[in-house]
C-alpha cells in the first residue's frame, strides 16, 4: 500500500534512470504524481465514499436483534509506560456505537478479535476492548468476548459459534462494512448495519484542496487495502 509501493516505483526508477532513462524517469514521475494525488483530500474521499455509502447510518427506532457484534480494528500496547492496552481510536468508535446500542436494546454485546499483528503486539482486541467496556459502565454478564480469531472471516466464524440467533447488528467502520456484512451474512445472519468511524467528508472545494497532507495518504491507503480485499475474497467466493 502507499505510501511504500509509490516508494519502490520511485526508487526503481532513480536505479534504472542510467541505462533506461525513458523509463526510469516515467517510473519516477509516476510515483510522484500518484504520491500527489492520494494526498489530496478529494482523490481520498472519491476512493472512501463508495465504500461509505454501503449502508446508512442505523436509526434505532423498531429495531430488534439477537445482540450487537463489535470487531476489533486494532489496540494500543501501553505496556512501556506499565500501563494496561487500550482499542485505537478506530475501534473505539465501534465499541462506543456498540454499547450505546447494547444498553438501548438491552441485548448482548460480542466483542470479537484476537491477534491480527503477531510479530508487532501481544495485544488482543477483543481484551482491550473488553476493558474499556466494563470502565464505561456496561456489565460483564452482557458482553461476550471471542479472542482468538484474527481477520474478518475468523470473526464470523468464531461469532456464529457463540450466538443462537440470526439477528445481528453489526457496528463497525463505514469503510469497512461491505465486506464485513457479506461475511457474516454468509454464515447465516442477517446483519442490520450500523456504521460509524467515517473518514470522508463533505468539504468545500478551494485552493487549500491542491495541498497534499498526510491524514489524506494514510485515508487513500486504507480505501485501496480495502478495495483489494473486496476483490480477493470475491475470487473466495466470501463476498
Amino acid at each position: 500500500m502507499p505510501p511504500a509501493s509509490l516508494i519502490v516505483l520511485i526508487l526503481s526508477g532513480l536505479i534504472l534512470i542510467r541505462k533506461r532513462k525513458r523509463l526510469g524517469k516515467a517510473l519516477i514521475l509516476t510515483g510522484l504524481l500518484f504520491l500527489y494525488l492520494l494526498s489530496l483530500d478529494t482523490v481520498s474521499d472519491m476512493l472512501l465514499k463508495p465504500l461509505e455509502r454501503t449502508a446508512e447510518p442505523l436509526k434505532t427506532t423498531k429495531i430488534t436483534a439477537d445482540a450487537v457484534v463489535v470487531p476489533g480494528g486494532g489496540s494500543v500496547d501501553l505496556e512501556w509506560i506499565g500501563a494496561r492496552p487500550v482499542p485505537n481510536a478506530e475501534t473505539y468508535t465501534r465499541l462506543i456505537k456498540g454499547i450505546e446500542l447494547s444498553r438501548k436494546l438491552r441485548i448482548p454485546l460480542v466483542l470479537t478479535g484476537g491477534n491480527g499483528e503477531p510479530f508487532a503486539t501481544r495485544v488482543k482486541d477483543a481484551d482491550a476492548m473488553a476493558e474499556a467496556a466494563y470502565s464505561l459502565g456496561i456489565p460483564q454478564h452482557q458482553v461476550i468476548v471471542e479472542n482468538l480469531s484474527r481477520n474478518t472471516l475468523e470473526n464470523s466464524y468464531a461469532v456464529r459459534k457463540l450466538i443462537r440467533g440470526d439477528r445481528i447488528i453489526l457496528a463497525t467502520s463505514a469503510y469497512y462494512m461491505k465486506r464485513a456484512s457479506a461475511m457474516f451474512s454468509k454464515r447465516g445472519f442477517t446483519v442490520v448495519p450500523a456504521p460509524t468511524y467515517y473518514l470522508s467528508q463533505t468539504r468545500k472545494r478551494n485552493l487549500s484542496s491542491l495541498i497534499p497532507k498526510a491524514v489524506n495518504l494514510s485515508n487513500s491507503a486504507i480505501a485501496l487495502a480495502e478495495w483489494f480485499s473486496l476483490a480477493w475474497w470475491g475470487i473466495r467466493g466470501e463476498v
